[in-house]
């Protein structure tokens, strides 16, 4: 196993310290006090895929963050998967788990990446897990997507910390030094294609870079890295800026029709992406949570994405009139 990892780069150059994570200098700072003082309270980390969340609840959870016995002592799950989203996996695993104290450790960590995912009764189950656990030695650490889909009644027993983007020149030093330690030949306008092209998503940008430089050097252009998701995105944008500039838009909403008719897409990819983009409204960012919140009990999802395409457009349009 430990071979597979280190031949993925994104395992093996994933950092492994606090000192490797991009923090903000207060939050480095809080989570170097809990490190130092082998003490921390239940933590929730929200934001944008690649942004740094599972990385820095990996080191919480290993012997550079607070727990030394990762086998007797730690507990990973994943929120979206059928198996582990719902109240049986809480009552039959996670309880079951925290009922025996942690062997040469403080505490017991139930991790759940995707927490975002968790279904509704098991919200509701885990407000009296956590609860009663955690006054002894019980601990949550949760990363999500969307901090919204987080019931309040469970944030409030969370210290909850929001992670933003890497800045792009960030991901450009840090793609480059995996190519250059790994001897890979580049050069920065073929990085710069995949960058642009998948940014934010880090993890995407670093398995497309080792993916296509198998003989050796970095080869790659725009069409082989170009996703039907990143299609989508761009021809949004476009019919954003189209309404702002009182231009025709109508090409863009055929494309979109168009791909969603012939593809199987990640519509969760896309609600995230569009909802953290600076270039987007509010108001259309308002449209977009509403329906990413209602995907995953929508009929046809193609549909109902188209639904909510056409509910930005009216929304912006009506508030473009208003503007004058």
């Amino acid at each position: 196993m430990s071979e597979i990892v280190d031949s993925l780069w994104i395992e093996k150059y994933r950092p492994k310290t606090l000192d490797q994570v991009v923090l903000p200098e207060n939050v480095n700072l809080d989570f170097k006090k809990m490190f130092q003082n082998c003490s921390i309270p239940n933590l929730l980390l929200s934001g944008s895929p690649g942004s740094g969340k599972s990385t820095l609840a990996r080191i919480v959870c290993s012997k550079n963050g607070v727990l030394f016995n990762k086998k007797d002592n730690l507990l990973v799950s994943n929120g979206s998967a059928k198996h582990t989203r719902g109240i049986g996996f809480v009552s039959e695993v996670i309880e079951p788990f925290l009922k025996h104290p942690p062997v040469r450790d403080k505490f017991k960590i139930v991790y759940i990446d995707e927490a975002d995912k968790l279904t509704n009764d098991s919200f509701d189950s885990f407000r009296g897990i956590i609860e009663k656990y955690h006054v002894a030695y019980g601990r949550f650490v949760w990363t999500c997507n969307y901090i919204s889909k987080i019931p309040d009644a469970v944030q409030s027993r969370f210290t909850h910390y929001q992670f933003k983007q890497f800045p792009k020149e960030f991901v450009l030093s840090y793609c480059k030094n995996i190519l250059d330690t790994e001897s890979i030949k580049y050069n920065d306008k073929k990085l710069e294609i995949v960058i642009n092209t998948l940014y934010p998503d880090i993890r995407k940008i670093v398995n497309t870079i080792q993916r296509h430089s198998l003989g050796g050097s970095l080869q790659v252009n725009e069409k082989d890295v170009i996703t039907k998701e990143k299609t989508i995105i761009a021809n949004i944008l476009e019919i954003i800026t189209n309404i702002e500039a009182k231009t025709m838009f109508g090409k863009y909403v055929s494309n979109i029709i168009e791909i969603l008719a012939s593809e199987d897409i990640d519509y969760t990819g896309i609600y995230t992406e569009l909802y953290f983009m600076e270039k987007v409204p509010a108001n259309a960012k308002i449209i977009i949570n509403q329906y990413a919140n209602n995907h995953q009990n929508c009929l046809v999802p193609s549909m109902h994405f188209s639904a909510m395409v056409f509910n930005i457009i009216k929304s912006l349009s009506e508030y473009r009139q208003i503007k004058g």
